[in-house]
């Protein structure tokens, strides 16, 4: 009976930590957003040329945006790019922008990504701030009330790992696009939302979106988990799911 209250402590024990590795940090690029400075601690806002994987490139200046009823939204912005940007609407109203004929509504709070005139794509980036395994997830919404036509896209280190096609208004365009299992990334490594396509039709919101960082569990809890479970008979059933990588 004390061997196997004993047993059930280590396995409590070494179960609790297992319970923290699989806790996440959640990053949030809407929540989180800043005029004050770009990079913006994890996130940076920026731009890429066609093709697809072209370097990464910061948009250096922050713009105010008439709208209405105003006051304003505001961008970051590449001044030889036009409308190209990534928009935020920090009022508690809703608010209509028109930006060379392309008119679109900004929810309170929302925050969304325009392209270029030569088809520059327009990226909110994370940056991974330790070694780590993380998810990445979100909904593209269409915001230009005649219909927006974009293309969509999450990276990994500027490689593209799911896509699709945003067309409409509102919540009928819905594209959510998710990850799935956790990438791996090394400290300074990325992950993106990217839009793309006509800069006339393209402004397309992100929503929900969020950057969840697994934690990565040290070698002596690994060893403290796998002694508990092979009290139980169950070492082999870790050791399988390691090689498989799904603990």
């Amino acid at each position: 009976m004390k061997t196997n209250t004993k047993r059930l402590t280590v396995l409590t024990t070494a179960l609790s930590l297992f319970t923290a590795w699989t806790a996440s940090a959640q990053f949030d690029p809407v929540a989180q957003f800043s005029l004050a400075s770009n990079p913006n601690g994890v996130w940076s806002y920026g731009f890429e040329n066609v093709p697809l994987g072209s370097p990464f490139n910061l948009f250096p200046t922050t713009v105010v945006v008439p709208s209405s009823p105003g006051p304003n939204i505001f961008a970051w912005q590449a001044p030889a790019f036009g409308q190209a940007g990534v928009y935020y609407n920090p009022t508690a109203a809703g608010q209509t922008v028109n930006i060379n004929g392309e008119v679109s509504l900004f929810d309170s709070g929302m925050l969304a990504m325009n392209t270029g005139p030569n088809d520059q794509f327009a990226l909110v980036q994370f940056t991974a701030p330790a070694n780590g395994f993380y998810q990445i997830s979100g909904t593209f919404e269409g915001r230009d009330t005649a219909g927006t036509a974009s293309s969509v896209y999450l990276l990994a280190n500027n490689a593209v790992i799911t896509s699709g096609t945003v067309s409409g208004f509102g919540p009928g365009s819905d594209v959510i696009l998710s990850t799935g299992a956790p990438i791996l990334l090394g400290a300074g490594q990325t992950l993106a939302y990217m839009v793309g396509g006509n800069p006339f039709t393209s402004m397309t919101a992100l929503l929900n979106a969020q950057v969840s960082a697994v934690a990565v569990p040290e070698p002596s809890s690994y060893a403290l988990l796998s002694l508990a479970l092979s009290a139980f008979g169950l070492r082999g059933w870790i050791t399988r799911r390691r090689k498989l990588g799904t603990v």
